[in-house]
């Protein structure tokens, strides 16, 4: 199956195209072998193994010892180490900070076309695991972080531009969100139970940047009676330490007082 490519234009340099579709196949497989990756791009043998060895040639792609298959290589690692480098590092220590608190996994991520992309995971203690890792992308409407984001980029809004983060779900469950995304402006954070994964509730928040837009949320997550029986107590503690995240991201309450929705409004 040939890989859909997500840029169209007269300034897209083919051969670069070629490589990113190759590196995108190996999203659902660690490793492939020459005829698997031929086949799903479309190509030639020939012109696949000439993508791979120079992919290899500079650490994106690697082969296994027998030579039978190929995976992705510890380059990708290493650069993938360095996105949102800002956010991460500024934001690890509040994360510490919260589940020293309430010894639950905290997170932060940030939204990629319709997804939360989880940058930074902090484990707790206990013997509780999600299913999140990261790396790993998952719906924004059904995760706290993803609808606190999109609350305060008023996405729920169909003037809005990013409404097309919203689009793609059902007419009921669109009545459902909007009302949650109401709500989430309102108190300033929004919850995930059972939504993503049984048995499992969220509390997440928002990150501003200095021009008061959420680039980032933070959640913390855990057992649904664990986290819900401490909905006050949660909510306030992460909201207190995305704010500060935000500080210090040169977020100021005089930039961004008024959500997305509202500035729409105005100018209607």
């Amino acid at each position: 199956m040939k890989v859909a490519r997500t840029t169209s234009g007269k300034y897209v340099v083919d051969a670069v195209a070629k490589a990113l579709d190759l590196l995108e196949v190996f999203a659902g497989s660690e490793g492939l072998t020459l005829n698997e990756i031929s086949r799903q791009l479309g190509l030639n043998k020939s012109r696949t193994f000439r993508l791979l060895h120079t992919l290899a040639e500079r650490g994106y792609v690697e082969r296994s010892a027998d030579g039978s298959l190929y995976m992705l290589g510890i380059k990708l690692f290493e650069l993938a180490t360095h996105v949102r480098r800002d956010i991460k590092d500024i934001a690890r220590p509040p994360m510490l900070e919260l589940r020293e608190r309430f010894n639950e996994m905290v997170n932060l991520g940030v939204l990629d076309d319709g997804n939360v992309l989880y940058l930074q995971i902090v484990d707790s203690a206990r013997p509780f695991r999600m299913s999140a890792t990261v790396g790993c992308r998952m719906a924004a409407h059904q995760t706290s972080m993803g609808k606190a984001m999109l609350a305060f980029l008023g996405a729920d809004d169909s003037r809005s531009p990013h409404f097309f983060y919203l689009a793609r779900i059902s007419r009921q469950r669109l009545q459902t969100v909007r009302k949650e995304l109401a709500l989430t402006r309102q108190r300033g954070y929004a919850i995930d139970n059972e939504e993503n994964e049984p048995g499992v509730a969220c509390i997440g928040a928002p990150v501003f940047d200095q021009y008061g837009q959420p680039i980032a949320a933070m959640s913390v997550s855990g057992p649904v009676h664990r986290i819900l029986e401490n909905e006050s107590k949660v909510a306030n503690a992460l909201m207190a330490a995305c704010q500060g995240v935000s500080k210090k991201l040169g977020y100021s309450v005089r930039v961004a007082a008024a959500p997305a929705r509202q500035r729409l409004r105005a100018k209607a």
